[in-house]
């Protein structure tokens, strides 16, 4: 009767296989032979508990059974009970130790317990009591993968796929390795070969967007991610991939939405919970970004992405010296780990250890010479030392950080500073913020000077301004469409051959409407020592900004008036001050744009601004300038310096520490009450 039964069970006629095991039991209850197979018949069907039941009865009746205790060992690891897989498959291996299927499950119970050198031995078992077992050699390639040792990965599934051409699970992890190793060209190719296969496998259509990710395809990646998606709408793992695309095509509440998802359908996963974070900390919600990683940490203790980028969410709260604390796990577990060699360097720099910053930028180019990020890092610090030389051919990595179209190659040859543009239009586009096309228009100037017809086109709220840089300078807010060569303002540096030393420093290169000038210095009157005041700059540069009421002790020096230069974000502040403290408000309507600001400085006895536009407009018009600096201060305030060679009539003051603003407005006052003192007290100063 059992040998019937278990031909039923064979041939996969379940239901009256499991009939058929019942009524053995029925007439010889406690029969070793039926409990173990109706346990395993249990465990086909999906029903663990039952399983684990009938298994451990059959070896009740019988403990010296070792493929009952191999099966019991499986049924503990399919409910998730890995510490008695472990033990069962530990008692099997005592009682029969040649089993290498035993040691592969032993494996994956070890490295789902985290004991992952054990794991690697129990594959290794495997492997050498069946050396032509592919799936042994794929799980131990996924382990190795996993620590950040992926040539030894890549060598193990090439193993397993060479024994098995098939194996489109092989290809999907080895896909992912061959990515880490950036052969995403080979890594697509793996990929595509699984569909080809498995045409409906959710996990080869997550893997090619996986692949795509880290090509920055991202919009291919969706459609990858979308399709693994429909294949299986309870994929963590695919609504996970979703979420990464989304946020590299700057939707981070989209992408937010997916890691949710993915967070909800596997509340285990130490990637969603990762990526999760990091769409929190795009949409600046840093705090629950920092608890989604320290999640992912707390699920995989050992995940190096999910130390980096915490490392990332600490740096963003300027907590570096945190944040290299996690960098620097992140980089012991994985050293090939390139975007965090690339964040180390950038918390040096702001830590300012900038030989060390510059070892981290070094590494990541070794591990890849493509990454614009490692070279624009690397840029960051040698500017900061002041070593331009070297650093402006580094710098023009920057504009290979943005999309292809954000700027450069408009048309005709780039201008290098090798080719004579005597009697030549050479178009000069400015980039980035406001405040790098003020510090840097004045290069425009001489590339003038060697000749050209020079058009500068500039951000449009600038264009009024920027008339007053030279004559010789045609000022445009839209590509001209006809020209000779092509630059970039911020690449003229390098084209000019500039260092340090050579910075053309004349003050001032640009000016006020003497018109508009002169009706500022009316409305604003001759009373008192005038202060314009700006404290904030953008949202993105907020530890930058210095509270207005930093400055309560100056306001009530006396003869002093505090001038608001400030537009935009930080108004509110003036709505807040403390009693007593007042800041002139120059109306509504100011500032109308950068020439009302220009005209307003030229009022002004002293500008005390924070490190934003306002500061290099101030330095570019030659009025007295005093800059606070964050301690660990942008890179062209150089270091430790109180002047800049920049503006040369600038005074920079820079916060004691990180954070200290009260301690830098110290200073200033100590400065300010000498100056005042040599002042009239009844506010008629010279």
């Amino acid at each position: 009767m059992l040998k019937d039964a278990f031909a039923l069970h064979t041939q996969g006629k379940l239901a009256e296989a499991e009939r058929a095991y019942a009524e053995i039991l029925r007439r010889q209850p406690g029969h070793f032979q039926a409990l173990h197979l109706s346990g395993v018949l249990a465990l086909q069907r999906g029903q663990v508990a039952r399983s684990i039941e009938l298994l451990r009865e059959s070896l009740q009746r019988e403990p010296r059974q070792p493929l009952a205790q191999r099966d019991l060992g499986n049924a503990f690891q399919q409910g998730g009970h890995l510490t008695e897989a472990l033990a069962a498959y530990d008692r099997s291996l005592a009682l029969k130790p040649d089993q290498p299927d035993l040691y592969n499950n032993r494996g994956i119970a070890l490295t789902a317990l985290g004991r992952r050198d054990a794991a690697l031995e129990s594959y290794g078992r495997a492997i050498a009591l069946k050396p032509d077992y592919a799936q042994a050699y794929n799980n131990r390639g996924t382990l190795l993968s996993g620590s950040g040792r992926a040539a030894e990965a890549l060598a193990d599934f090439n193993q397993a796929i060479a024994l098995d051409p098939a194996y489109a699970r092989a290809m999907i992890n080895r896909a992912g390795t061959l990515a880490e190793l950036n052969r995403a060209g080979e890594a697509l190719a793996d990929c595509d070969r699984a569909i080809a296969i498995h045409p409906n496998s959710a996990d080869a259509h997550l893997q090619r967007g996986n692949v795509l990710t880290s090509l920055a395809r991202a919009d291919e990646a969706l459609e990858s991610f979308d399709r693994a998606v429909a294949l299986d709408p309870g994929h963590a793992g695919a609504h996970n991939g979703r979420g990464t695309a989304l946020a590299m095509l700057g939707r981070p509440q989209d992408a937010l939405e997916a890691h949710d998802r993915a967070v909800a359908l596997d509340p285990k996963s130490a990637a969603a919970h990762n990526n999760r974070g990091t769409a929190l900390a795009a949409l600046d919600r840093l705090a629950e970004a920092l608890a989604a990683h320290d999640q992912a940490l707390a699920l995989d203790p050992d995940f190096a992405m999910a130390h980096s980028n915490r490392g990332t969410a600490l740096g963003l709260l300027d907590r570096p010296e945190e944040g290299l604390e996690s960098l620097e796990r992140a980089l012991a577990l994985r050293p090939g780990l390139v975007q965090a060699h690339i964040n180390r360097g950038n918390f040096l720099i702001d830590l300012k250890r900038h030989d060390d910053a510059l070892d981290s930028f070094d590494r990541a180019i070794a591990l890849n010479a493509e990454s614009a990020d490692a070279h624009f890092g690397r840029a960051q610090a040698l500017l900061t030392s002041g070593r331009y030389e070297e650093a402006w051919p580094a710098y023009e990595w920057r504009w290979q950080r943005v999309a292809p179209d954000t700027f450069h190659d408009k048309g005709g040859p780039r201008w290098t500073g090798r080719e004579d543009i005597a009697g030549k239009i050479l178009f000069v586009e400015a980039e980035q913020g406001l405040g790098d096309t003020i510090q840097f228009c004045r290069f425009a100037k001489l590339a003038a000077d060697r000749g050209a017809h020079v058009i500068l086109m500039v951000q449009a709220s600038l264009a009024g301004l920027l008339q007053t840089l030279d004559p010789r300078i045609e000022i445009v807010s839209a590509p001209p469409s006809l020209f000779d060569y092509h630059i970039l303002l911020l690449s003229l540096p390098l084209a000019l051959g500039i260092e340090v030393g050579t910075i053309p420093a004349a003050t001032p290169y640009l000016g006020a409407d003497p018109a508009r000038a002169a009706a500022m210095r009316a409305r604003i009157g001759d009373r008192g020592f005038k202060i314009g005041l700006c404290w904030q700059g953008s949202y993105t540069s907020r530890t930058r900004s210095f509270p207005l009421r930093a400055l309560e002790n100056i306001a009530h020096f006396p003869g002093v008036r505090l001038i608001s230069l400030q537009k935009g974000d930080g108004i509110e502040q003036r709505d807040a001050l403390p009693n007593g403290m007042r800041v002139e408000n120059l109306g509504d309507d100011f500032p109308r744009d950068f020439g009302d600001t220009a005209a307003a400085m030229e009022a002004m006895d002293l500008i005390i601004s924070c490190d934003t536009s306002v500061a290099h407009l101030a330095g570019a018009l030659g009025r007295p300038t005093w800059v606070a600096l964050r301690h660990a201060a942008d890179w062209r305030w150089l270091i430790d310096r109180d002047d800049s060679p920049w503006y040369p009539g600038m005074k920079l003051f820079r916060q004691p520490k990180r954070g200290d603003w009260t301690g830098l407005f110290q200073k200033i006052e100590e400065k300010l009450a000498a100056i005042v003192a040599t002042k009239s007290v009844d506010g008629k100063f010279d």
